[in-house]
């Protein structure tokens, strides 16, 4: 998913913060899953902290850190 992001901002000029949408927030309401693809009180708590360059460098899953670069 992160390749995509990085491909529509950095080939096709979408703002980070709309390519991050159309990866999480998007998908997830499209299938019901109100507390996925958000950052807001009772929400589940996933993300992912990127660098300038938008590589990965930690993941975190109900809030629990799973993955650091």
């Amino acid at each position: 998913m992160i390749d995509l992001v990085r491909t529509m901002v950095m080939k096709v000029n979408v703002p980070l913060h709309e390519a991050a949408m159309m990866a999480t927030e998007n998908p997830a309401r499209a299938v019901g899953f109100e507390a996925k693809g958000c950052l807001k009180v009772d929400a589940d708590a996933d993300l992912v902290v990127l660098s300038p360059e938008l590589e990965v460098l930690r993941t975190f899953s109900g809030g629990q850190e799973v993955f650091s670069h």
